[in-house]
């Protein structure tokens, strides 16, 4: 520890933190800690968690900081806790810390662990708690004392959440593993909740699933409202948050992961802790939807702040077009967040929709217009179509994918009428998937072939030429974009042979070093030239589950066989792996466009092997 005394012995200028500011406001900062005044402190406070402990990260200056931060936990008035919390912080977020910084900011902490066990004692829970917090860098001979002292605390203290934490941190540090793992069972019976569940996450963690179902019970039975339930945003510096381990030891077991978000949810879901694991299963598993919408069915009347019913409600909307069995609640349960005129009224609209739920139109007051289009498109009925493409400012497009040439007919009224006054790329793109030939039609697409918008101009252009219009406009605006670069490669393709003149440009986006280039020429090629010989070997370099992949393995489908040999070892692992595959980045990502991809996936290869 070092006193307030020295320190102008380090020059502070040199030593940077948030934003690269130098050092010379800490001393500063420092000395107030030591104030009577406890609003002055608070301020001081927060302007350290803001620029020495910045989002968790460790500076030069907060190195720097360690032992005078010790001393003022020691000596202060006001904030103990708060100094203890930059302390524990300033060792990292996860059991080991970083090289650089973090790392020396670690061993500075380790060596200011036993001045400060004493702390243990403290009037106050939440200084005793973040002491605790504190001991998790103890290293060398400081070791045995600090286990000493947090078996006490972990047998005596009465306070929930310091038992808790203080077991967590005996399983880090105690160096006698059989004492460790002996601690740990005899905790799984023990009085308070909260210590029997951080014991059964600590085992499920050394476990290998299938999980034990006594560890699974426990975990489910004590982690739901109990002080283990600590906020998702909270983090144990060298452990890591609650809430993110419980999801890397679930993301193993489907059914446990079941088991625990039922058990918490019927226990009022707090903090939305039973609705995370219910999303996560599916973000992890496939073919786990049913058992996401219940859960989240169930999880819907609780009381939920407006982050955690957002994501709620997130989530219904994003696995609803997989559930094959939804409860009939489910729109009762929606209904009153779909009227309430919150920021989460559009999501639940969107999940009625979705659902196929017609007192959207009857009891929702002015629907929003994707609700509309999403209860169209589940539907299939005329009149919701009808609907749903009059709205003064409709957006369609998860219906207009699912119209065929037949529906567009009985439409087409509405279907012009959009394009008059609210024409889309993707609207123009369906008029030609759709092949029908019509005066107006292409009057209309010329017209919108002239926008200031180049995507739209040569999406409409492009559709008029597939419809039987002079293909020149579309060759002029795609020769001029194609000279700029590769984004229109998509509509190229559209137009097949007739784009041929466009061939020298196109070609040499075959060996383009964005994949996504790659790929839509490949696949552009094809469809111009008939010719396969150019774009297999692009595509296979690129199938795989990515979402370029999905896209390129899409394409060697519709090429046809035969398909590449080296292909099929992952053509039978994507076709039956009971994970999700598809991920972005080389890192799985529960974002809501890869899990139709993962489907898509899945059914191309079965496809391919067929």
């Amino acid at each position: 520890m070092r006193s307030p005394e020295e320190l102008d012995a380090i020059d502070w200028s040199s030593l940077y933190h948030a934003y690269g500011e130098d050092g010379s406001d800490v001393p500063d900062w420092i000395r107030v800690l030591y104030s009577d005044d406890a609003d002055r402190v608070d301020k001081v406070l927060s302007e350290l968690f803001n620029s020495v402990l910045h989002q968790g990260s460790v500076y030069p200056a907060t190195v720097a900081a360690v032992p005078f931060l010790a001393h003022v936990a020691v000596h202060a008035v006001h904030g103990r806790a708060h100094v203890l919390a930059l302390l524990a912080g300033t060792g990292g977020h996860g059991p080991e810390p970083q090289p650089g910084d973090e790392a020396e900011g670690c061993a500075k902490v380790g060596a200011e662990v036993s001045g400060l066990l004493h702390l243990l004692g403290d009037d106050d829970p939440q200084v005793r708690r973040q002491t605790v917090r504190v001991a998790r860098r103890a290293t060398g001979t400081t070791v045995p004392v600090t286990v000493r002292e947090l078996i006490t605390v972990y047998e005596r203290d009465p306070a929930a959440v310091v038992r808790a934490e203080a077991l967590t941190v005996l399983t880090r540090i105690d160096t006698d593993p059989r004492s460790a793992h002996r601690r740990l069972h005899d905790a799984l019976t023990d009085p308070v909740a909260a210590v029997r569940a951080v014991a059964a996450l600590e085992l499920l963690e050394q476990a290998q699933a299938p999980y034990p179902a006594d560890l699974v019970g426990i975990l489910a039975v004590a982690g739901g409202r109990s002080e283990f339930a600590v906020d998702q945003l909270e983090f144990f510096p060298g452990v890591g948050d609650t809430d993110s381990r419980v999801a890397d030891v679930l993301a193993e077991d489907a059914d446990a992961a079941v088991a625990v978000a039922r058990s918490w949810i019927a226990q009022g879901d707090a903090g939305g802790r039973g609705s995370r694991r219910a999303m996560e299963l599916s973000d992890t598993w496939r073919d786990r939807e049913n058992d996401t919408i219940a859960l989240l069915t169930a999880a819907l009347p609780h009381e939920k702040s407006p982050w955690d019913l957002f994501a709620l409600l997130g989530g219904i909307v994003r696995w609803l077009p997989g559930a094959t069995h939804v409860d009939p609640a489910l729109g009762d349960n929606l209904l009153p967040h779909a009227v309430a005129g919150t920021s989460t009224a559009e999501q639940a609209q969107l999940a009625l929709g979705r659902l196929g739920d017609e007192r959207l139109l009857t009891v929702v007051p002015g629907p929003d217009p994707a609700a509309l289009a999403a209860l169209a498109a589940t539907t299939d009925r005329l009149d919701h179509q009808r609907l749903a493409l009059r709205h003064p400012a409709a957006c369609p497009d998860e219906l207009l994918t699912r119209l065929t040439p037949d529906t567009a007919r009985l439409l087409w009224p509405d279907l012009l009428g959009l394009l008059r006054h609210r024409p889309t790329p993707s609207l123009a793109c369906r008029f030609g998937d759709w092949g029908i030939e019509d005066s107006e039609l292409i009057r209309l697409l010329d017209e919108t072939a002239r926008s200031d918008d180049d995507e739209l101009a040569t999406a409409a252009a492009v559709s008029a030429a597939r419809l039987g219009a002079a293909p020149d406009p579309a060759l002029r605006l795609l020769e001029r974009r194609l000279g700029d670069n590769g984004w229109s490669l998509e509509e190229a393709g559209r137009l097949g042979p007739v784009a041929a003149p466009l061939l020298p440009l196109l070609t040499g986006y075959l060996a383009d070093g964005y994949e996504w280039t790659r790929m839509r020429a490949a696949e552009a090629h094809w469809r111009i030239t008939g010719d396969a010989s150019k774009a297999v070997p692009v595509l296979t370099a690129l199938a795989g589950p990515l979402p370029v992949g999905v896209r390129a393995l899409q394409t060697l489908a519709l090429i046809g066989p035969p398909f590449p040999p080296h292909l099929q070892p992952h053509l039978r692992h994507w076709s039956t792996a009971e994970r999700r595959q598809v991920s972005s980045s080389g890192l799985l990502l529960p974002g809501p466009e890869l899990h139709p991809m993962d489907n898509q996936l899945r059914e191309t290869a079965r496809q391919m092997l067929a």
